[in-house]
């Protein structure tokens, strides 16, 4: 059956996909697609990496949060109908795409596997020098026979996303892209396929938001549809500043509850009963000071909780600045939530560095209200909070941050030794220049120093540590095809790359670590093996 649809919005695989009910392991899409010794690609996409579910016409009952947004930008402004326009998986495009087909949108996260997390595992500069599968399923959406055909009869393909600032020019060239999108779309998007229905559009081009094209929180429009994860934003924006970090620099805003409870009652009329509150830093919900407005974010989780068909609630990210600065709301909502040792509630965080220079040079109000010389014990103070009121913290830290010095590195690896005793999960991630950034790019591994070495390893030594029952807690919802393929990943790590892992740092520490210093025996006994 082909229905005749004016607009098809997709995504590829990893993005398009439910990751097994857990938002977490949609990190595993940014490894090599030869990485992996147990999983092969394809058996990673049929475990973990899955499908998400469709109806009987092939749209996709959950999809991410972007594209329904756009989807409902779409249809509130009057520019198609609610029947003209479709969110569909692009294994289902064959199905989707017909004559009739106008524009095919396409959101992106991560492209060309240039990201923080797939430039430290793969690619040019990343562990292993090897297309990820992130970017290898990009690639297999814009080259497919589908598109082909859909761009023969005369559809344009229009990309955007969080991924955009990947694509130029020349990518459009190579992928058959007519237009590009960068930034928020809400207001710009409906303009621009408007456009394209009526012959205006001229092609090829990149189009970027405006200020007067950014929407206002009560522009933000409503869920049509299910949001992969449960996915529901709360607010937009940080207005920290934090010079690598690009929803840091847009200003914040804040939706109402009463529209973020729609948006829930609508993913749980979609099946999706687990929900995720999704900001920058969700314990600032409400305020637009830097400081944590606890009679504004607690009212929303208490709201929430008591929405009827929420099984599970949770937060995407939050900052540590925050939980340390107001331990007393961290507690209230844990005690609203429910947590306890087993049933812990995980987030994405950011410690970056260990280094008061560099936090100072390069993001100087991200300890406020503290001040950027007291960050080291913030992050400690936040871990200990988590820790209290069972939070776990999967927190990021950027390896050759602009600046960066043998002393910085060393600052940060005594942070991840202090965090040591705190349930966690603590990832590094290579800096990747942006923009008009003059940094110069590094090896993860070619150009790292022994200080570099020194860092991977208390962070292997910790991760290590947590690692098991992360997983076996974290596992205990999925389904069984998911759970055995974590575990098996998790048993090949603890039994067999372990050891390895650590002969080979210590290896790389003894070979370039100064002479001087190996005379001294100056290996820090805290990260001994």
């Amino acid at each position: 059956m082909v229905l005749d649809k004016k607009v098809i919005l997709t995504a590829d695989r990893t993005v398009m996909s439910n990751y097994g009910n857990s938002l977490f392991y949609g990190f595993l899409s940014t490894a090599p697609k030869k990485s992996f010794k147990i999983l092969s690609v394809d058996r990673m996409m049929r475990t973990i990496i899955k499908r998400v579910p469709t109806d009987d016409e092939g749209r996709a009952k959950i999809a991410p949060q972007g594209l329904r947004r756009l989807e409902s930008a779409l249809v509130g402004s009057g520019v198609l109908g609610a029947d003209e326009v479709a969110v569909a998986p692009p294994e289902n495009l064959g199905r989707m795409v017909s004559g009739a087909t106008k524009v095919v949108g396409i959101t992106v996260i991560d492209p060309l596997g240039r990201g923080p997390s797939s430039s430290t595992f793969g690619g040019e500069y990343g562990i292993i020098h090897e297309e990820t599968i992130n970017s290898l399923q990009f690639r297999n959406l814009m080259e497919s026979e589908v598109l082909r055909r859909a761009r023969e009869n005369g559809a344009k393909v229009i990309v955007g996303g969080p991924g955009a600032w990947q694509l130029g020019s020349r990518e459009m060239e190579r992928f058959g892209i007519d237009v590009l999108v960068d930034g928020e779309a809400e207001l710009l998007f409906p303009e621009v396929i408007e456009s394209a229905l009526d012959g205006r559009l001229q092609t090829p081009a990149i189009i970027k938001t405006d200020y007067k094209m950014v929407p206002e929180a009560q522009q933000i429009p409503p869920l049509m549809g299910g949001t992969i994860g449960g996915v529901v934003e709360i607010s937009r924006g940080c207005g920290r500043g934090c010079r690598f970090c690009m929803p840091t620099m847009r200003k914040i805003r804040h939706r109402s509850i009463e529209e973020i409870i729609a948006d829930i009652k609508t993913n749980i009329a979609f099946g999706q009963r687990d929900i995720c509150l999704h900001a920058e830093d969700v314990l600032r919900y409400g305020s637009f000071r830097i400081e944590v407005e606890p009679d504004k974010v607690i009212p929303l989780f208490k709201a929430v909780k008591e929405v009827p068909g929420v099984d599970m609630l949770s937060v995407s990210h939050t900052a540590l600045s925050s939980i340390a600065s107001s331990p007393q709301t961290v507690s209230k909502i844990s005690e609203v939530l429910e947590l306890d040792r087993k049933c812990w509630m995980g987030f994405q965080t950011g410690i970056e560095t260990g280094s008061p220079k560099i936090i100072q040079n390069l993001m100087s109000l991200k300890p406020a209200p503290f001040k950027p010389s007291e960050w080291p014990q913030v992050v400690e103070n936040a871990f200990a909070i988590c820790a209290n009121n069972n939070w776990v913290p999967a927190a990021t830290l950027m390896v050759n941050l602009p600046g960066e010095t043998e002393s910085d590195v060393i600052q940060t690896t005594e942070v991840v030794e202090s965090l040591y005793g705190y349930k966690s999960l603590i990832v590094p991630l290579l800096y990747v220049p942006f923009g008009n950034d003059e940094t110069k790019p590094m090896r993860m591994i070619e150009d790292a120093k022994y200080y570099h070495f020194e860092l991977y390893k208390a962070i292997w030594r910790h991760d290590m540590h947590w690692l098991k029952d992360l997983a076996a807690d974290y596992s205990r919802t999925n389904d069984a095809i998911t759970k055995m393929a974590i575990g098996a990943i998790v048993r090949f790590v603890n039994t067999i790359a372990d050891w390895r892992v650590k002969a080979y740092l210590n290896e790389q520490i003894e070979r370039l670590r100064p002479k001087e210093d190996r005379a001294e025996d100056a290996t820090h006994p805290a990260i001994e093996a």
